[in-house]
């Protein structure tokens, strides 16, 4: 493996703004619902039901 060394005068470093936000995360609140049986919560990959939403390899289509 090469490595090159580099001079730290020599890099510029982007420095973000006091008045710039860089992300702001949001998350909606989910509510309580029934959990699947351990049996079926494996099957399909969690426990909520509202979160169970199926990929499919054709493009949202059943094969």
């Amino acid at each position: 493996m090469n490595s090159v060394a580099v001079k730290v005068s020599e890099c510029e470093t982007a420095k973000p703004s006091q008045t710039v936000a860089l992300a702001i995360a949001t998350v909606p609140m989910q509510p309580w619902e029934q959990p699947y049986d351990p049996k079926t919560a494996l099957k399909n990959g969690t426990i909520f039901p509202s979160l169970n939403l199926p990929f499919y390899v054709t493009g949202g289509e059943q094969p």
